[in-house]
């Protein structure tokens, strides 16, 4: 599938050790999250309304948290405090901003939706009968989200996120081409205990193929890293490495789509495996062609 039209968002301000976030945010974060994207980037979104057979793919992170107005009015009742903040209400209110839209999923798979998300989109188009299919995915930091992090004893910087990607099976004018999304399940750990067996079984069908680099999900924390080199040290040998989350924090389910949003940015005329995990029972990996 190729990569019509792409636009992203990463933190670029550091507000504590564990969390950064996009600095246009910064007074607004008492408000929802997806009404300040809206507004901020109102006419990029413009530029994704799709014209055929249309499906947009909603990437949320580990938990229901995000949008969730933090100054809570006296009459909770009037305020529609839950239904806002639900995960299905905000892809739903998305899809109708974009427009054309035919077919709306949610990818929850916390660290790795925005894989799944491709996964997803690679079926949409082969199978589906669709001509288009928009990933969109959001996300800030949020105490609950830091809480998660600090219980299991991880030390990671969890940041914010905001991405679209629009995808179709047209050639014509794309700026990049997504091949092959993988998608596995593993249950041999529990869950946030990532593996190198995990990362092997979703990069595995690249072998053999000419790769340039591998970009890491490399989350910075020592069991991550440790697993995922190991694997890629075994798959491919000594390769470049690509490494974005020391730079911009760890978006959780947007993390894949921003990264490859950069990738494109970045980069020409390279071929580079992208790796994701999610809380360690979810593996993914596509081949970006540039």
């Amino acid at each position: 599938m190729y990569v019509k039209n792409w636009f992203y968002k990463s933190a670029d301000l550091k507000i504590k050790p564990n969390a950064m976030i996009i600095k246009e945010t910064k007074q607004r974060r008492d408000e929802y999250m997806s009404e300040v994207f809206f507004e901020l980037y109102k006419e990029e979104i413009a530029q994704f309304k799709p014209k055929g057979k249309a499906a947009l793919l909603y990437c949320a992170g580990s938990a229901e948290h995000h949008s969730c107005a933090r100054i809570f009015p006296r009459d909770i009742q009037k305020a529609n405090i839950v239904v806002k903040s639900h995960t299905s209400y905000i892809a739903s209110k998305v899809a109708k901003r974009v427009g054309n839209i035919e077919y709306l999923s949610i990818n929850a798979n916390a660290c790795a939706s925005s894989m799944y998300a491709l996964h997803e989109a690679k079926m949409l188009l082969d199978w589906g009968g669709f001509d288009e299919v928009i990933i969109y995915g959001e996300e800030w930091v949020e105490d609950v989200e830091l809480l998660l992090f600090e219980q299991l004893n991880i030390e990671i910087v969890c940041s914010d996120g905001f991405f679209m990607l629009h995808l179709t099976n047209d050639p014509k004018g794309h700026k990049g081409h997504i091949k092959s999304p993988t998608w596995i399940y593993s249950d041999s750990k529990s869950a946030f205990e990532v593996t190198k067996e995990g990362y092997m079984s979703a990069m595995s069908p690249f072998v053999g193929h000419k790769i340039d680099a591998v970009k890491m999900h490399g989350t910075s924390t020592k069991q991550n890293n440790d697993a995922e080199h190991s694997a890629v040290k075994e798959l491919f040998g000594q390769i470049e490495t690509i490494g974005y989350k020391e730079q911009i924090g760890h978006s959780q389910g947007c993390s894949t789509g921003v990264e490859i949003c950069m990738l494109l940015e970045q980069f020409k005329d390279k071929k580079i495996v992208v790796n994701a995990s999610g809380l360690g029972n979810f593996y993914g990996s596509c081949l970006l062609a540039l």
